[in-house]
């Protein structure tokens, strides 16, 4: 029997969010070992020693409910972001908030702002609650605030940045987030997500928390799957006002991170050698494959992530062949790549495979 029960028509057209290709997928489908991921910007250190202890120790609590109020992380955070406990949300993952808060705010028909080549959740956001998408084009693979500035309408809820851009690793400075802000209504909830902000370099960028003391209506995301290394734990976290964080509160599903993810984002968030040995390798090897990209006649993007993205001739077939070679990166359309940064050995890998591909490929074209 054929299913027939009607479903609301806009979860239809919505098209599944599409993972980086597991290593285990990989090397059973050509029949390869020992394949490097470099496809969906992960931790290639992994989490500190510190957070595996905290995990083994916590392992026989499991039967229990986690803590519905987070307490001990929520402490730690307010503490290490210098906020008040009120002004703290977490999530299952940055993923879970970036949907909560569209929930939170749309209504069927209006507009969310985000940019062209960004982060794929932020459509698939606007289509679950009938909201209209909007998207801006980047300027020079940048966020371009004044064309944000000049989209927002009295239809418009919600506005996405991500800061810096996922996929092109690029960042707006500070002033240009709060010069967007001070123009933006303050009925209009703007959502700076700032998954990447550890590996930021760039000083014109840092000081987006202060800016919520000003503006009520700004929220600012962040993550521990990136640089902390719990991506498969799934823990995130926001700060906003406290009036829109006890809405919050009321929406989200109860316990939704569990008791094993708090143990050990609260571990990671004290070990702060382990982070920086985390960001030093990041910039090491975003300075070796920027280069060596560079030396093969490629122009990839100045990177403040773990991550670069460049555009390259026949991407979808180099992709296909990286694969072969046992190297997972993350196609970006036909013309673009997009790869993390990895460890000196897979990082080394990537450009001896990529440069195998790419120069007699670049002769034909």
């Amino acid at each position: 029997m054929s299913f027939q029960v009607p479903l609301r028509k806009n979860l239809i057209a919505i098209q599944p969010y599409v993972p980086g290709k597991p290593i285990e997928e990989l090397e059973r489908e050509l029949g390869i070992k020992n394949a490097t991921k470099l496809a969906s910007n992960e931790n290639p250190l992994g989490p500190a020693r510190k957070v595996i202890e905290t995990l083994q120790k916590n392992l026989s609590q499991i039967s229990r409910y986690p803590d519905g109020a987070a307490h001990n992380l929520i402490q730690a955070l307010s503490k290490h972001l210098s906020v008040n406990t009120n002004q703290i949300m977490l999530g299952h993952g940055s993923n879970e908030l970036l949907i909560l808060l569209a929930e939170m705010v749309l209504n069927p028909g209006d507009e969310v702002l985000f940019a062209d080549k960004s982060f794929v959740v932020y459509p698939l956001a606007a289509q679950l609650f009938e909201g209209k998408s909007k998207v801006i084009p980047l300027k020079d693979l940048t966020h371009d605030m004044a064309a944000f500035a000049n989209a927002v309408t009295p239809k418009t809820k919600l506005v996405f940045i991500c800061n810096p851009n996922n996929p092109t690793g690029t960042f707006v400075p500070l002033l240009a987030i709060e010069a967007f802000l001070k123009i933006c209504p303050p009925q209009v909830l703007v959502v700076l997500d700032e998954a990447y902000c550890e590996y930021v370099d760039e000083k014109t960028y840092f000081g987006s928390l202060k800016l919520i003391e000003d503006y009520s209506n700004l929220v600012v995301l962040r993550t521990f799957s990136k640089v902390y290394g719990l991506a498969g734990l799934r823990v995130g976290y926001g700060v906003g006002h406290p009036d829109l964080v006890l809405v919050f509160q009321k929406t989200r599903q109860p316990f939704n991170v569990n008791s094993l993810a708090l143990a050990a984002a609260e571990a990671a968030l004290s070990d702060s050698a382990h982070l920086e040995k985390v960001v030093q390798l990041n910039r090491q090897m975003r300075h070796k494959m920027t280069e060596g990209l560079k030396s093969l006649g490629l122009q990839p993007v100045l990177s403040q992530t773990n991550f670069i993205y460049f555009n390259v001739p026949q991407a979808q077939d180099i992709y296909q062949q990286l694969l072969r070679k046992g190297v997972i990166v993350r196609p970006m359309g036909p013309d673009a790549l997009r790869v993390t940064t990895g460890t000196i050995e897979e990082t080394e890998k990537f450009l001896k495979a990529f440069t195998e591909i790419y120069s007699p490929a670049r002769v034909k074209v």
